[in-house]
């Protein structure tokens, strides 16, 4: 803090608030922390099985393809090529293996970091700095020091049912399509719970059709995924929806991952693109009123400017596996989906129709979608930068005040600044992009 220097920890990039940069800032860049250790036989007295220890840099591919040649399977995002230590396990962490094994922050079992005032330490549920390693397990990341490596659960591989689904709109008359969509979502807690548990799916919705993108049921072979699916394939079939279906079983998760969300590292995940976010609640689907106000919130969204944003959604029930206390915002226990509003970049229109449709995202489409799911929140690490809503309470989900706190004890001069995160509202960023105290 001498000489005023702002200090911005990026590790990926992937942050659609921008907390990875800073104007005239020191970048500390983790990228290239790179190691990748399997601990066959970690013990500890919260957790004793195999873990990782996984350097700061490394991507969630590079992840996936080590730990299964070990006969292991990680937790880790629907993107190949976010950093798993980063922003994605602080901030809680979605990934299709949540119904199994919970979000990413319940398998962290310690952080290595510099703290602001340069000591380097290990936190973990059972040391001294056992209210630091709660605050970065699900309360955010780039605020609490400079993380170099994080240990973290993994788990024995095994063969992993998958399908995938298509239907389209312009197929029936709009009316149809949209009670198709209904159906789905009413149809989804079943799903979520079929078999052992533990499935999830990853799903688009737009004005033109649905795709049902992967489908992962954890164990089971292709005529369980087809037994478990069939009963909303019936319901197409009653409407007299046309689709597309497929499904198959492949030995491990890599394979799987590979196959839908792949090819890693890297993906098939657009670029250049309006983003927001909205945690949807297993009680909203369970209504049919409110799963029909829900569905036309969504039919209202894509029908801006002749389908403009589209809904990229993943549905599960996260596993509240046994785990050290975190700050994870518990509304995830209770979301049914976890949905992004999209739109991609139109390079080939004004600047300021761009922007308009950015301010529609905040102003009327992120609001519209808060009214039909009340109680819930959102994903700290998806939303929208013009975000106009209670961020603390609907990041943080009722932890703020106590992350506040631990935030004070280890950094009270508030050196690591990242937007929305703990203890952002102590600066202000000025018209020309520089930190000045609020």
């Amino acid at each position: 803090m001498e000489k005023q220097v702002r200090i911005v920890i990026k590790n990926t990039g992937h942050d659609y608030l921008g907390k990875s940069t800073g104007k005239g800032s020191l970048s500390l860049w983790t990228h290239h922390l790179k190691t990748i250790e399997v601990i066959r036989s970690y013990a500890s007295s919260h957790y004793n099985g195999p873990a990782t220890r996984v350097g700061a840099g490394v991507i969630a591919g590079e992840l996936y393809e080590a730990v299964a040649s070990q006969g292991y399977r990680a937790v880790g995002g629907t993107c190949g090529s976010v950093g798993v230590a980063g922003g994605y396990a602080a901030g809680g962490g979605h990934s299709i293996l949540n119904g199994l094994y919970g979000m990413a922050a319940d398998n962290v079992l310690e952080w290595e970091l510099v703290t602001a005032d340069g000591q380097h330490i290990v936190a973990a549920p059972s040391n001294e700095y056992a209210d630091l390693y709660w605050a970065m397990t699900g309360g955010g990341a780039g605020v609490w020091g400079v993380v170099l490596s994080m240990t973290y659960k993994i788990h024995p591989d095994g063969k992993v049912g998958g399908a995938q689904l298509t239907f389209n709109a312009s197929s029936v008359d709009v009316d149809t399509y949209w009670q198709a969509i209904e159906m789905w979502y009413a149809w989804m807690p079943s799903y979520v719970d079929g078999i052992d548990g533990g499935n999830t799916v990853e799903y688009l919705i737009s004005a033109t059709g649905f795709t049902g993108v992967s489908f992962t049921v954890p164990g089971q072979d292709t005529s369980a995924v087809d037994e478990l699916i069939a009963p909303f394939i019936g319901q197409l079939d009653s409407l007299g929806v046309p689709y597309a279906y497929t499904s198959r079983t492949l030995p491990n998760f890599y394979e799987h991952f590979n196959a839908d969300l792949g090819p890693l590292p890297y993906g098939p995940w657009p670029t250049n693109t309006l983003f927001s976010n909205r945690l949807f609640p297993r009680a909203v689907v369970e209504d049919p009123a409110s799963n029909a106000a829900l569905v036309q919130a969504i039919r209202n969204l894509t029908s801006y400017q002749d389908g403009y944003f589209f809904l990229g959604c993943e549905s599960l029930h996260v596993n509240n596996t046994s785990h050290p206390p975190n700050s994870v915002s518990p509304v995830w226990l209770d979301t049914i989906a976890v949905c992004t509003v999209i739109g991609y970049w139109d390079w080939t229109i004004p600047r300021s129709e761009m922007l308009a449709r950015k301010e529609h995202l905040a102003f009327n489409i992120n609001p519209s979608l808060e009214a039909v799911t009340p109680d819930s929140g959102s994903y700290l690490n998806e939303v929208d930068s013009y975000y106009i809503g209670d961020w603390k309470q609907e990041f943080y989900g009722g932890h703020y005040a106590r992350l506040l706190e631990i935030k004070s004890k280890y950094d009270p001069d508030y050196l690591f600044y990242a937007y929305t995160g703990i203890g952002s509202d102590t600066w202000v960023e000025d018209n020309d992009g520089r930190l000045c105290r609020a």
